[in-house]
């Protein structure tokens, strides 16, 4: 592995963190999400097919799955800057390449949401201390001390696990898809055919029995459909 590999996957472990924390800590909107980070990528890459087409798969994957009360929903920044840093580095551009490297990233969003659940369990310490500051406040330099903390330990923590974990994944995909790139790439998948899989987030979101009949036939449809010629046509 060399130098600038390495170099590249810490700038973009660097960019991570400042994402990951407009997710909770700076709140800005929606800078967090796959396609706001894919719109930034393709500028910076200037690549946008491949940029938008990944981050339009993340944000209909997962549509379905929102922050509401205590749930924190997966860490799409860290699957979406994996996924990008990753096809970008290796020139993964055919969709089956693609694939590959999604699925290989797609644990990064359950581990991501994992960390933060454990970085908001030891900031109840910071939590009593400000509560008992709200009752007696002798220092007024408290709030902003403990806010500032909590933030550098998500910046810190964010930063070095996500570069410690791109470069393993990078290790494993580089040897993946120098010896069976011929063969993704000579699978017939399309950007579209990745696009209607992860519809299933958005049809999920509705909330409705009755779209989830409508989806579960026009899958029976296609599939009946893409099988019947061949099966005709069979002496």
């Amino acid at each position: 592995m060399s130098v600038g590999t390495v170099g590249w996957f810490a700038l973009v472990s660097l960019f991570f963190a400042v994402f990951s924390l407009f997710r909770n800590t700076i709140s800005l909107g929606l800078l967090e999400r796959p396609l706001v980070i894919g719109l930034f990528w393709g500028a910076f890459s200037n690549n946008y097919e491949m940029a938008l087409s990944i981050s339009i798969f993340f944000e209909l994957f997962w549509l379905d799955l929102i922050p509401a009360g205590t749930y924190i929903p997966p860490h799409l920044t860290a699957t979406t800057f994996a996924t990008l840093s990753l096809c970008t580095w290796l020139n993964a551009s055919a969709p089956g390449q693609v694939l590959a490297i999604i699925f290989a990233c797609m644990p990064l969003a359950w581990a991501g949401a994992r960390l933060e659940g454990l970085l908001r369990e030891k900031q109840r310490k910071s939590y009593n201390q400000l509560l008992n500051w709200s009752r007696k406040p002798l220092d007024p330099r408290l709030p902003g001390l403990l806010i500032a903390r909590s933030t550098l330990t998500a910046f810190a923590g964010s930063w070095v696990l996500f570069f410690i974990t791109i470069l393993a994944l990078y290790w494993v995909l580089d040897w993946f898809l120098y010896n069976f790139s011929s063969f993704l790439q000579s699978l017939d998948i399309t950007w579209p055919h990745l696009w209607i899989t992860a519809t299933l987030g958005g049809v999920m979101a509705l909330r409705l029995r009755r779209a989830y009949v409508v989806l579960s036939i026009g899958i029976a449809f296609v599939l009946f459909f893409s099988i019947w010629p061949g099966i005709a046509w069979q002496p």
